[in-house]
């Protein structure tokens, strides 16, 4: 009996040990409207805008020009994150006649380009315990 609970223990840890809580800052929020919609990919597959295609999506309400966000036991692995100002609360990132972001966007690793829209691999960042990633807003 007491071999068949230290098995369970030891599952238990493990299992913890390859969860871990993810810490989301989120800085540079203006105006203090609205909310932002944040997207977890595992995969190139529809990032940045297609959040159909993300594994997680949360929503945070700013009170001030920085927000929190904390993803709770997620897995240990790589993931890149997108979110959005959703100004208006109509659940999708509005953009001009030619595609640029009426609302202010960010991604992991705060990774821009000037032409068109960040790309995986350059916001792809390892999730591991203590893990926080902070994005900038940019507008």
């Amino acid at each position: 009996m007491i071999k068949y609970f230290f098995l369970l223990s030891l599952v238990l840890l493990l299992k913890e040990a390859k969860s871990q809580d993810l810490v989301i800052e989120i800085e540079r929020i203006k105006p203090i409207k609205g909310e932002v919609l944040i997207a977890i990919f595992n995969n190139e597959e529809g990032f940045p805008f297609l959040t159909s295609k993300a594994i997680q999506l949360l929503k945070v309400i700013p009170n001030q020009e920085k927000a929190q966000c904390i993803v709770k036991a997620l897995p240990v692995g790589r993931y890149a994150i997108a979110l959005f100002h959703d100004l208006n609360a109509d659940g999708k990132l509005n953009t001009n006649l030619i595609g640029i972001p009426k609302e202010g966007y960010g991604v992991s690793n705060n990774a821009y380009n000037t032409f068109s829209a960040p790309r995986y691999k350059d916001a792809l960042f390892e999730h591991k315990p203590n893990s926080i990633q902070r994005i900038n807003m940019k507008y």
